[in-house]
């Protein structure tokens, strides 16, 4: 039912039923039109027959010029009695039926036709039947249908054979296409059609996929570079007015002044936490950081972060539990995956006080389960962009690069990251590749 919804395969199916309509019902009228011509040349030639006998006016001559036709005539082509005062002259020896009359009918071991067309005449001096052959009509019927057997059906097969390469054709450069416009969706910006580009359509719009992923691809690699280059030139200085915030605090400052000054300490911290995420995701997006990938045991990882954060999620009111099935040997860098984990329970923590928080590590997939309100399944990609936040407000504390990070370290590993619904609460999921 899916690969019907292929609209070449439909334009093709309807081509080829159109084709086979249109042959057909050619064929039907010209065997409708053949028939009755046919039809009537057999009812003609017995009623010339009849004509004969009964234009001869001597009974005797009649009897005669009847034993002529019967004793000449092909019983498959012709059957003929004439019965007048006691005498009979016939080359079939019972009476027929008005009608149509089928070779069983009759008793005769002459060759027959398989049908014939039977006329009664009362000629005054004797009565007169003649059976014109049909054996014409079943030579008609035979013929139409080797017609259809050795014409029709190899043209609908060879039609369907050209078809169905035609279709096959079309349908791999409209996955193609497909398969690159689903890869841009879901961010990959060097997705390409990468396929031969004909020229037709389908290559137009192929090539003018291609350009346009390159323009995207380079608008986007520009955006990136732009924001991992104000943060790394905005870095250093903020860093310089935090060190000089810090000196002012060692000094001898009155009370107002002071809190002033720790209130600018607290948001120029996260100014550089902010930043120095950008940073950081920026490096992992161009693929930085594979070099320094090793053995790392996840689910020795996972029990580690479960301990640490603990304390923290008690004193938030939660409780953390950690489920390992067992060790599990991943290829990467330890310090990304303890920043991962611990994103995924801060964020928990965060959105979801007071509610359990459970770890789990199942073959190799790594999850992370609260109870808190959710994410809207139609907001779940926008989550995992940078700066993103639900909150249009923004006045809770964060800066929206958290599922950002973590998805950014998930990418580097090769692992898929899905957000879902945990019923209530959030469920996060992180399957790493075998």
């Amino acid at each position: 039912m899916t690969r019907f919804r292929s609209t070449p395969l439909r334009l093709s199916v309807m081509l080829i039923a159109v084709f086979t309509v249109f042959i057909s019902v050619g064929l039907g009228i010209a065997y409708v039109i053949m028939h009755r011509a046919l039809s009537t040349d057999i009812a003609l030639r017995a009623d010339q027959i009849i004509a004969e006998i009964r234009a001869i006016p001597d009974p005797e001559e009649r009897l005669e010029r009847t034993s002529e036709i019967a004793t000449a005539a092909d019983t498959s082509a012709l059957l003929i009695r004439f019965e007048m005062n006691g005498k009979t002259i016939a080359n079939v020896p019972s009476d027929l039926p008005v009608g149509i009359v089928t070779d069983d009918e009759i008793d005769l071991p002459e060759p027959l036709a398989d049908s014939y067309l039977v006329r009664h005449a009362n000629l005054e001096t004797g009565w007169l039947t003649v059976a014109s052959g049909r054996e014409s009509l079943s030579e008609l019927q035979e013929t139409f249908i080797a017609i259809l057997g050795f014409a029709l059906l190899p043209a609908l097969m060879l039609t369907s054979a050209i078809g169905i390469v035609v279709v096959r054709r079309t349908t791999a450069r409209v996955e193609a296409i497909r398969g690159t416009l689903h890869a841009l969706s879901e961010g990959d910006f060097a997705a390409r059609v990468c396929a031969p580009h004909p020229d037709t359509d389908l290559g137009d719009i192929s090539r003018d996929l291609d350009r346009m992923a390159e323009a995207q691809e380079a608008a986007v690699g520009a955006l990136r570079q732009i924001g991992a280059d104000i943060a790394h030139d905005l870095k250093t200085p903020i860093q310089r007015v935090a060190v000089r915030l810090e000196r002012l605090g060692e000094s001898d400052l009155p009370e107002p002044v002071r809190q002033h000054l720790d209130q600018a300490s607290i948001e120029t911290a996260q100014i550089i936490a902010t930043f120095q995420s950008l940073l950081q995701i920026a490096q992992l997006e161009g693929g930085q950081g594979r070099e320094a990938f090793t053995s790392v045991d996840l689910g020795a990882l996972l029990e580690d972060m479960a301990e640490i954060y603990g304390p923290s999620a008690e004193d938030a009111g939660s409780t953390l539990t950690c489920s390992v099935s067992g060790p599990l040997p991943v290829s990467g860098d330890r310090h990304l995956l303890s920043r991962l984990v611990a994103n995924l329970i801060e964020n928990a923590l965060r959105h979801a006080p007071g509610t359990e928080i459970e770890l789990s590590l199942s073959g190799r997939m790594l999850t992370v389960r609260d109870g808190g309100p959710g994410i809207p399944a139609g907001q779940r990609d926008y989550v995992l962009r940078r700066l993103a936040r639900l909150e249009a407000s923004r006045s809770t504390p964060g800066s929206g690069l958290g599922l950002a990070l973590v998805k950014a370290i998930a990418d580097l590993h090769g692992a898929d990251l899905t957000l879902g619904d945990a019923q209530p609460g959030m469920l996060v999921t992180v399957t790493f590749p075998g």
